[in-house]
């Protein structure tokens, strides 16, 4: 496999392929077109430009490999970078396609976290100096990452979360400065594991943490949902755009993912076992957004023009509520019902200012289905003790 084809595996997985492209020629002009980058991850507000380089016929010799590594990665490559950026910042829009084949005018001006990542897969005889690099600061581009190949997998994967991802590279800048000022080695490990340690500064041991790395992704990962919600998943009509919905998932962190996979996981239980309980909600303040999970109402059609009718009706109201609840901009809202042995996981997306209701409070002072709520830190990653 490829540098190109993996990193388009890898990013379209953790990413989710509505927000990555690996296709992003475009005509800046008539009769002419260039690349945006090698791959781009588009996340509303946050975007990942990376430029990559692969040795196809390494050489045994350290020296060549250094020269190689010097042209293509650190010039070149960083060249690419700048040229990224000069294209997201004169052109008004560029319009270029998913990795579901559906096409995006991305703006420049709508990116707020722009994160340059230069990525490089070497032969075995590049001298560790060149290894050592890991990022390069340009007077016009700024902080610029440089990861080998098995760094980002490995960062990628550890994370798994676009969110956790970008605070990453926030952490990874100010400590890899830092750690030049002191003239502190350390490898990728060292940084990734005192970021989800909170370490204020990782040092040379802090790698050792990661064999105490606790696995508990059947209780965070979202992904394997996300992935499917564009094929197997029913979207109401009113719900609009799916990715907009994942969108919102993709700005929590891993603690937030924890808090949607619990909730989900419980409205899915009631909903097999003809249950109903209060639906569950949470708030992430930050994205000024809440989530609510709920079971349908046992009993009731699911099917048919009734049935999916009730079920777009409940959806709508259920969201609508706990938004309201919250005080929230944005509310998305998850029901899931039973039809016979399999499930329905209906998704909707309400987006609107607050705007007080004396009706609506009226109808919640006698006839509230939600319980309250309370401010919670929930953690997102756990360590064994060592």
């Amino acid at each position: 496999m490829t540098l190109e084809e993996f990193t388009a595996q890898l990013n379209g997985s953790t990413f989710w392929k509505e927000f990555t492209f690996s296709q992003n020629q475009f005509s800046p002009r008539p009769g002419e077109e260039v690349e945006l980058a090698d791959n781009f991850v588009w996340l509303g507000e946050t975007a990942f430009v990376i430029q990559m380089k692969e040795r196809e016929r390494p050489s045994d010799d350290p020296e060549i490999e250094k020269r190689w590594f010097k042209s293509k990665v650190l010039r070149k490559a960083i060249s690419q970078i700048k040229d990224s950026i000069g294209f997201l910042r004169d052109h008004d829009s560029i319009s270029i396609t998913n990795g579901r084949g559906q096409r995006y005018e991305v703006r420049g001006a709508d990116i707020r976290y722009l994160e340059k990542i230069v990525l490089y897969a070497a032969g075995p005889s590049l001298p560790a100096d060149c290894k050592s690099v890991r990022y390069h600061v340009s007077e016009t581009a700024g902080f610029i990452h440089v990861f080998d190949r098995s760094d980002y997998s490995l960062v990628v994967k550890t994370l798994a979360v676009p969110y956790e991802i970008r605070k990453y590279l926030e952490y990874r800048q100010k400590a890899l400065l830092t750690l030049a000022e002191n003239e502190t080695l350390v490898v990728e490990g060292d940084v990734l594991a005192g970021y989800m340690s909170d370490e204020t500064l990782p040092s040379p041991s802090s790698h050792e943490a990661l064999d105490r790395l606790f696995d508990d992704a059947d209780q965070t990962d979202l992904s394997p949902i996300m992935n499917r919600l564009a094929d197997h998943i029913q979207t109401p009509a009113a719900s609009g755009d799916h990715s907009r919905i994942m969108l919102e998932f993709a700005k929590l962190p891993r603690s937030g993912w924890r808090a949607a996979k619990e909730r989900l996981d419980l409205a899915i239980s009631q909903a097999r076992n003809d249950q109903f309980e209060r639906p569950y909600r949470f708030q992430f303040p930050p994205t000024d957004c809440s989530f609510m999970f709920s079971p349908f109402f046992p009993g009731k059609p699911t099917t048919g023009p009734e049935g999916e009718q009730a079920r777009r009706t409940g959806l709508q109201n259920l969201t609508a509520v706990a938004k309201y609840l919250s005080r929230a901009a944005r509310g998305v809202g998850v029901l899931v019902s039973k039809d016979g042995d399999f499930l329905h996981l209906d998704w909707c997306l309400i987006e609107e200012a607050w705007e007080h209701d004396p009706e609506l409070e009226a109808h919640l002072a006698t006839n509230n289905l939600f319980g309250a709520v309370r401010e919670k830190k929930i953690d997102g990653y756990y360590f064994v003790n060592g």
